[in-house]
């Protein structure tokens, strides 16, 4: 992956690279994954997923995509990886990954010559995100070395802070430099948000001597489940929902660009319709 951060090097247009991870599955990974990739559209960006959550990938499911040829068939075939690329879903573009990082393992040196050259496909974007699968293997880590930085999505459930913790431990001890910031998903308030991820920081500060950032958390909001039976992302079923607004303030965090201020009626609305939610 030394090869992948030179050839990012020397492209002047080279793209925020994220890996999305987390120590176990079901914490809403993807979907946060999804989701931040259509408000990054949204704010005029340009973004790739790149879904590596070998077993479990369902980055296509949410967005009701039907499955393309993949990362791997393209380096075995020999076909340019921009031809492998779902364009233009609900605005994104998706690369599925295959049935097996552990086949980079496999390649043979002109396998590894090609995949090399064609990743230079990822510096048509200004946003690439990585689906990571739950938990670690050696050439996920890989992957996640040549990234800017990873997002490690929490729950406040004790099991995701502990496996999160164990996550961050050996990504650490392959890429101590590599910035890592957490979100907190399903979080029945800010204050427990706050205390999932205070929890995190204490562990690395004290443990692995790292610093972590806070990019926010995101509410348990119903809207998430009629999003996944739509096969629609909540960001794009319900701007007003609760979990939409902290997904905006995520994308500020990120991007440094306030989300678009909503007109009178839009934001009176948005409080009818939660306060109708609770009753």
């Amino acid at each position: 992956m030394d090869q992948a951060r030179r050839l990012r090097a020397k492209t002047e247009t080279a793209p925020t690279t994220i890996a999305f991870a987390s120590g176990k599955g079901g914490v809403g990974k993807t979907n946060v994954c999804v989701n931040t990739a259509i408000g990054l559209v949204e704010l005029g960006k340009r973004v790739l997923i790149v879904d590596l959550d070998i077993g479990m990938a369902n980055v296509h499911i949410l967005l009701n995509a039907s499955r393309s040829r993949t990362m791997m068939d393209s380096v075995k075939a020999r076909i340019p990886l921009a031809a492998s690329v779902q364009k233009d879903v609900h605005g994104v573009d998706i690369l599925h990954g295959g049935s097996g990082l552990d086949e980079l393992v496999q390649f043979s040196h002109a396998d590894m010559q090609f995949f090399m050259r064609e990743l230079e496909v990822l510096t048509e974007y200004d946003y690439v995100l990585f689906d990571m699968g739950a938990g670690a293997t050696d050439t996920s880590l890989q992957f996640i070395e040549g990234c800017d930085e990873m997002f490690l999505i929490l729950t406040p459930e004790p099991t995701s802070l502990m496996d999160g913790y164990a996550y961050t431990k050996l990504v650490h001890r392959q890429s101590p430099d590599l910035p890592l910031g957490v979100i907190v998903n399903r979080a029945q308030s800010g204050e427990e948000a706050l205390q999932c991820f205070e929890r995190m920081e204490v562990a690395c500060e004290q443990f692995l001597k790292k610093s972590i950032r806070f990019l926010g958390y995101l509410p348990d909001d119903a809207t998430v489940r009629r999003a996944v039976i739509a096969q629609v992302p909540f960001y794009h079923l319900d701007r007003k929902s609760d979990i939409s607004w902290r997904l905006e303030r995520i994308l500020t965090t990120l991007t440094g660009t306030p989300p678009k201020p909503r007109h009178f009626m839009e934001r009176l609305m948005g409080n009818l319709k939660r306060q109708w939610n609770r009753v």
